[in-house]
């Protein structure tokens, strides 16, 4: 697919989705099987320090993560998202923070800031949608300050995939998507790219069918009978990696 058909397609998506997309994920991060507390204590630790500073982040969708900053550290918080009504909720979530933040209707691959603007950047659940990923990062690191602090996380392949489940597990329920990274390769680019890792953390949680589904596949037009054949036929060490139940499985 051309890029700026996948564009033009993950707009469509979000638009359409952006109410739902908002709720479901609520419903990861606050669930006992989601991520708890933990994603949001790693950035709140990592940024605790940058009140008042320029804080970037960079898919900010409905502004879950933002929205925590500017309540427990108080940046002075850019969110930037290629869909319009991912903004609207966003603004709606952090409206009491009206003097702390700018949001920008923007594709991230052509940011509109100077070099070494921001002194610290966020990006989560987002670069799987870039065509290049090592090209994105190397902008993010390009508008970061010298030893800015740099937040990154997304969902990743477990090193033992060597099967490539996860990747057509994706393909099947999803056309937007562009490929997601083993934590090694992630941690590898990141330092090609001259970023230097002070930490990594792998977060596993539980997801159901029914949600990934909605989530996906329902929106793509995929049919429930494909995606339960998908995992019907699962490879024994897919099932056991990713602990595949009659209703849910693990992700990374």
């Amino acid at each position: 697919m051309r890029d700026t058909a996948r564009k033009k397609l993950i707009r469509q998506y979000y638009s359409i989705r952006a109410v739902d997309y908002d709720r479901q994920k609520n419903r990861t991060w606050k669930s006992s099987q989601g991520f708890g507390s933990e994603v949001s204590d790693e950035l709140l630790m990592a940024l605790e320090e940058y009140r008042g500073k320029r804080v970037l982040e960079v898919g900010v969708g409905t502004g879950r993560n933002a929205s925590t900053l500017l309540e427990r550290v108080k940046p002075q918080l850019v969110g930037l998202d290629l869909t319009r009504e991912m903004l609207r909720l966003a603004k709606m979530k952090m409206c009491s923070h009206k003097d702390s933040f700018d949001l920008i209707l923007a594709d991230a691959e052509h940011m509109p800031f100077i070099e070494g603007v921001f002194d610290a950047l966020v990006c989560m659940s987002t670069m799987h949608y870039f065509s290049s990923q090592e090209l994105m990062l190397n902008k993010l690191r390009n508008t970061l300050k010298k030893r800015g602090t740099f937040v990154y996380g997304d969902l990743t392949i477990p090193e033992e995939d060597d099967e490539g489940f996860f990747e057509r597990l994706e393909r099947t329920l999803s056309k937007a998507h562009t490929g997601y990274l083993e934590p090694s390769t992630a941690k590898q680019l990141m330092e090609k790219l001259g970023f230097l890792v002070l930490k990594t953390k792998t977060v596993a949680y539980r997801k159901s069918y029914g949600a990934l589904f909605e989530d996906k596949g329902r929106y793509f037009g995929v049919l429930p009978e494909t995606f339960k054949k998908f995992v019907d036929q699962a490879p024994t060490h897919a099932k056991q990696k990713y602990e595949l139940s009659d209703t849910e499985m693990t992700l990374f």
